[in-house]
């Protein structure tokens, strides 16, 4: 009975977390562009707020905006230097910084806009 302890135990061991490319086979991203363009985000209520968009890839945007937002989960985003309106769901969120996921297709003419 002990043995099936100490099995399992070796079997945790080998798997690690230091190897950055062991660890992206679990985690699949986009590819991200970096961007420094503004937005803008309009609550259900249609309130607006702007900020900044950090990075953007096909499934969403990094914002960051100037003071500590309560964003509800989901929002109406506008890049226009991007070409990007569409709805967005909060993914995660880090005092200033927000992970947008799109939820609708967002129409872009290049694979990403980066003017």
């Amino acid at each position: 009975m002990f043995n099936f302890f100490r099995k399992r135990h070796k079997e945790e061991e080998e798997f690690d977390v230091s190897n950055d490319n062991a660890l992206k086979a679990y985690i699949q991203r986009d590819d991200r562009e970096n961007s420094y363009k503004e937005a803008s985000v309009t609550f259900p209520s249609g309130y607006t707020i702007r900020g900044i968009v950090v990075d953007h890839s096909e499934g969403g945007v990094r914002m960051r905006f100037q003071n500590m937002e309560a964003l509800p989960e989901i929002v109406d985003l506008n890049v226009p230097a991007l070409n990007i309106k569409t709805k967005a769901r909060v993914a995660w969120n880090d005092t200033i910084d927000y992970g947008l996921e799109f939820l609708k297709p967002v129409a872009q003419s290049r694979k990403f806009a980066t003017n």
